[in-house]
């Protein structure tokens, strides 16, 4: 699976690329079962056509299903030793509908057998197994439509015969649509519980943000990438000062009100590409490339925001908040718990700079103290 990420708080993967590669993903799985079929399948009719159809024609069209059985075999063998980018599985399937729609339309003109267009129908109806976006489907389907037609045009004869093989084509073709849809479906139904099952596991309930098992999934790829771009990641820890005291004086539910809407003020001051978390109880961290605005610029920000969309409630309007930051060079041996213990740190020795009034006790290990 392939998981878009949203670094303005949460893993967000529910976009059409998402289930563009689910639907690749699941093609590309196909490839083998279905160029193994057709090797066996045309393999057999290789060493059976000459016996069928004669002297004549049988040569030729088993020298054809011959090569058939060969493509279909080196294509099967790729796709088992995954020598085929899940990218290329549509290109692949494609490349095997058109070789089985010449295959058919040869046998058809050939034998001038009207009764040869089931071919085509089981074509028709494979396609919506084989091929989950249009933009393969809609040109093979035209494809395998334009063989049939060409070999009805060698073979000729009566033209209401033709065109009651026509109306079943047609009927074959919606059939395949109906199977491509249900196909489709089904895999976005699987595809959405597993978004939801990721989001439930990286998502924190109350506020919407990352949480912590979020943060550490996310911010190891913003490490990783940011050491490719040779880009600084800069930390910021912030707690919500006198939380303990709002619950205990106004309620958990005043106390949960003030954490969304400080999660909230947070997420809109800061940069969109930047990681926005709960890191638990009444902390948040932010996660980001390159240099961060300065604390007391986030706090200003924070606190003009509550401000802003909550004056008339005192506990939000007078809200304090105390911010610690560090910053991660990409040449640093560092990793991103140790960037976050640095900032914690930052943010208690700030903390104890402050009036009394403000102040909490200082303790060496902040971060190991809030996973505890």
């Amino acid at each position: 699976m392939t998981v878009a990420t949203s670094w303005t708080g949460h893993v967000d993967d529910s976009g059409d690329e998402a289930d563009r590669s689910y639907y690749e993903s699941d093609t590309a799985r196909a490839v083998l079962p279905v160029a193994a079929t057709l090797a066996v399948f045309y393999a057999g009719f290789a060493l059976v056509h000459h016996v069928v159809l004669g002297q004549d024609p049988g040569p030729v069209v088993g020298l054809v299903a011959g090569v058939s059985a060969l493509v279909a075999t080196v294509v099967a063998i790729a796709a088992w030793r995954n020598r085929i980018p899940i990218g290329r599985g549509h290109a692949v399937m494609a490349l095997l509908v058109a070789m089985t729609a010449v295959d058919a339309a040869l046998h058809l003109a050939i034998t001038g057998d009207p009764q040869e267009t089931v071919s085509f129908f089981i074509l028709l109806v494979a396609l919506g197994v084989a091929l989950l976006h249009w933009s393969w489907f809609a040109p093979c389907a035209v494809g395998v439509w334009l063989a049939w037609l060409v070999a009805v045009a060698h073979v000729g004869g009566d033209a209401l015969i033709w065109w009651h093989w026509a109306f079943s084509m047609a009927a074959a073709s919606v059939l395949g649509v109906v199977v491509a849809l249900l196909r489709r479906r089904s895999i976005d139904v699987a595809a959405a519980a597993l978004r939801e099952a990721v989001r439930a596991a990286t998502e924190d309930a109350a506020t919407g943000l990352a949480n912590r098992r979020g943060l550490e999934l996310l911010s190891a790829e913003l490490v990783a990438l940011s050491r490719r771009s040779g880009e600084i990641v800069h930390c910021t820890f912030l707690d919500v000062d006198g939380l303990k005291t709002i619950n205990d004086e106004q309620g958990h539910d005043t106390g949960d009100r003030v954490i969304l809407a400080v999660a909230r003020a947070i997420r809109s001051s800061c940069r969109s590409g930047d990681i926005v978390a709960r890191w638990g109880g009444d902390e948040f961290v932010v996660v980001g490339i390159g240099p961060s605005a300065a604390p007391d610029e986030l706090k200003a920000r924070v606190a003009a925001h509550l401000a802003q969309h909550h004056p008339g409630d005192p506990t939000l309007s007078r809200l304090s908040i105390s911010v610690g930051q560090a910053e991660l060079a990409p040449w640093d041996d560092g990793d991103t718990e140790s960037l976050l213990w640095r900032a914690d740190h930052d943010m208690y020795l700030r903390r104890a700079e402050q009036p009394a009034g403000l102040r909490r006790a200082f303790l060496p290990d902040p971060v190991r103290r809030s996973e505890s």
